[in-house]
C-alpha cells in the first residue's frame, strides 16, 4: 500500500514538476514549441436513490437526486507514454498499473438531491465529498469493481407534514461516506457504473423544538446515516494541455 501511494504521488508531482520548470524558463525559451500532454477525462452523472435511517425513512421510504464525478484518468498507455518523467525507482511499479483517478476540482458535487414529496416528506439539497481515497480491487478492462471512502459535507432543506412542531428543517452535518462501485467499460468514451454509498453523518435531531442545528441527538430521533444506491453514465472525452 505504501509503495502504491508513492508511485502515485511520484506521477502526480512530476507532471506538477513539468509544470512548475516549464513556467519558470526564461522569456526566450518560449520561441521553442511547448511539450503537451492529452488525458482522458470523464465525465458521470446519474440518478440516485435515498434511504435515511431514523425518523425521514419511517415518513418516505426514498428521495432522489443525482449523482456526479468528474476525473482526469491516468492509463497505462498514457504511463507508457510518459514513462521517462517517472523516476527511476517508481517506474517499473508504475508501467504495471492499469488505471488510477485524479479529482483536480475537489469542490464539484458529488451529489444533489432533488426530492419533491411524493409521501409526507420532500428535500432539495448537495452534498460534497472534497477528500477521498480509493483502491480498485478488480479491473479486467471491461468490468472494474472498486472501493472508496471519504470526508462529506451535506446540506439540505426537508419539509416533512407530519412533523409535531414545524413542517421543515435545516440539515447540515458533516461526516464520512464508503462506496461500492462496480464500473463496464463499453467503449474508450462510453461507461456505465452503479453502486452504494453510505454516509455517516453526526446526528442532527428531527423535531425536536428543544435543541437546535447544532446539538446532537440520538440515533432513533435523528439524521444519521443515508445509504444511496446510484447508477451513472460515464463520457470520456481527451483534454490536452501544455506543460
Amino acid at each position: 500500500m505504501k509503495r502504491t501511494v508513492g508511485i502515485l504521488l511520484a506521477l502526480f508531482l512530476v507532471l506538477a514538476s513539468v509544470d512548475a520548470v516549464a513556467k519558470s524558463r526564461p522569456r526566450k525559451a518560449k520561441k521553442k514549441a511547448s511539450s503537451k500532454i492529452t488525458v482522458p477525462v470523464d465525465l458521470g452523472i446519474g440518478p440516485t436513490a435515498n434511504y435515511f435511517y431514523g425518523p425521514l425513512g419511517d415518513d418516505q421510504t426514498f428521495h432522489y437526486g443525482l449523482k456526479f464525478d468528474l476525473a482526469a484518468i491516468i492509463d497505462n498507455a498514457l504511463i507508457k507514454k510518459n514513462q521517462n518523467r517517472i523516476p527511476k525507482k517508481y517506474r517499473k511499479q508504475a508501467l504495471k498499473m492499469k488505471e488510477f483517478r485524479l479529482y483536480p476540482l475537489w469542490y464539484l458535487p458529488d451529489s444533489v438531491f432533488i426530492s419533491p414529496k411524493i409521501d409526507k416528506t420532500a428535500m432539495y439539497g448537495i452534498t460534497f465529498r472534497p477528500l477521498h481515497i480509493g483502491l480498485s480491487l478488480l479491473n479486467t478492462g471491461f468490468f472494474q469493481f472498486s472501493l472508496s471512502g471519504g470526508l462529506v459535507l451535506t446540506y439540505a432543506y426537508i419539509q416533512n407534514e407530519n412533523w409535531t412542531h414545524g413542517d421543515s428543517m435545516h440539515f447540515l452535518r458533516p461526516g464520512v461516506d464508503t462506496r461500492a462501485e462496480i464500473t463496464l467499460q463499453f467503449s474508450k468514451s462510453f461507461l456505465i457504473s452503479f453502486g452504494a454509498d453510505a454516509y455517516f453523518y453526526i446526528p442532527q435531531p428531527v423535531d425536536q423544538p428543544d435543541k437546535g442545528i447544532w446539538d446532537l441527538g440520538g440515533v432513533d430521533d435523528s439524521i444519521w446515516l443515508n445509504t444511496q444506491a446510484f447508477v451513472m453514465l460515464h463520457f470520456r472525452f481527451p483534454y490536452t494541455t501544455s506543460l
